[in-house]
């Protein structure tokens, strides 16, 4: 498969920018470990990596190898989890809120 300049170049800005991300969603996760939201933010942190490492191997590789098809899987099952903590999370700070408290959803 040949491959552009602009291409190539892809590679390097996909492995430096999602490089950062993953080191400030790390960053985030430090900060509110504590919070009702660590762990999800730690999850998004793994997701993120998991994608920068997808995208670069798609752009390296191309669109077919058994990797990519694996990858992707740990991704999407990253992804589920996630929603899944978010969901519950959000229902026990529901149920242990103060009656009096208003809400966002009332």
């Amino acid at each position: 498969m040949t491959h552009s300049i602009v291409h190539l170049l892809g590679v390097p800005f996909a492995i430096v920018a999602g490089t950062g991300a993953g080191v400030f969603a790390l960053l985030s996760w430090g900060i509110f470990r504590n919070s009702p939201f660590g762990t999800a933010i730690a999850l998004l942190s793994l997701g993120m990596v998991a994608l920068t490492i997808y995208h670069t191997i798609l752009l390296v590789t191309g669109p077919e190898p058994l990797a990519l098809h694996v990858l992707r899987s740990a991704v999407n099952t990253i992804v589920a989890i996630f929603l899944g903590l978010l969901v519950l999370r959000h229902r026990q700070l529901h149920q242990h809120r103060p009656r009096g408290e208003p809400s966002w959803t009332d």
